[in-house]
């Protein structure tokens, strides 16, 4: 499951601090923490640390809860409590990066593309060559992302492979601040996904939205569990998944 421990670095406030390319001619920061909501007092966040996940009590989700939630339905940016499983309901997408972070820094945020996803896992050219590695940091499953100037000197296992195993690298928090985040790394922990209010597989599934649809009730999004990762997977829109946002070079 997902904890709270350590501490966490950002630079330029609000987000890591080095920079991941999205495209031939793009790039990007990302949000320290996947985003959070609280419903009784209209805040948007970023988690403390990056591993940090709500867990089983987003099935708490509603418009009066206050407590935070941090699985949610396709472009709910302007609904973040919405739980419908009619996957019909979610018709258009609002970014969740056009509200007011509180933690943000006051920069523009926004969701990436699918295209952009995958040319973070699968296209990018990086100094060391590394673009992710599945890992369980701080006792989280996840994958970890590199970014384009990695030169962290930590040797990392199944680097680049989609059906690693999170076991294959263990970091401990102590480790993952000073030669991990200090040097631009970015974590996406396996927070589980709700569908209505039942939500399943915390600590063993990721499941990350894009801001791209497929066909009438689909969207595109990232997915990863200990056998496999897609960067270009599908699924229909009523599921509550994850958000990480970006922010983009100056």
């Amino acid at each position: 499951s997902c904890k709270k421990d350590g501490a966490s670095t950002d630079f330029p406030q609000g987000a890591i601090n080095r920079l991941f390319s999205v495209s031939d001619s793009k790039q990007v920061y990302f949000s320290k923490g996947n985003l959070q909501y609280q419903a009784s007092t209209d805040t948007w966040r970023f988690a403390e640390n990056q591993w940090d996940c709500v867990g089983k009590d987003n099935s708490n989700i509603s418009p009066n809860y206050s407590g935070w939630i941090d699985l949610f339905g396709w472009g709910t940016g302007d609904n973040p409590t919405k739980s419908s499983i009619y996957h019909s309901d979610y018709g258009s997408f609002n970014d969740w990066g056009a509200n007011k972070i509180s933690n943000g820094g006051g920069m523009t945020w926004r969701t990436l593309t699918i295209g952009e996803w995958a040319y973070v896992f699968d296209k990018r050219n990086t100094t060391s060559g590394i673009r992710y590695a599945k890992a369980r940091v701080n006792g989280v499953n996840g994958v970890i992302l590199l970014p384009d100037d990695w030169s962290g000197a930590y040797n990392l296992k199944n680097t680049n492979e989609y059906d690693a195993s999170f076991s294959g690298n263990q970091i401990s928090a102590t480790n993952w601040a000073s030669k991990f985040e200090a040097n631009g790394a970015v974590f996406l922990p396996a927070a589980g996904y709700r569908y209505g209010t039942d939500v399943s597989n915390v600590g063993f599934y990721g499941n990350y939205w894009s801001a791209t649809y497929y066909g009438g009730v689909g969207a595109y999004y990232v997915d990863f569990y200990d056998s496999d990762l897609r960067a270009e997977g599908w699924g229909h829109r009523g599921f509550g998944w994850s958000v990480r946002l970006v922010s983009p070079a100056k």
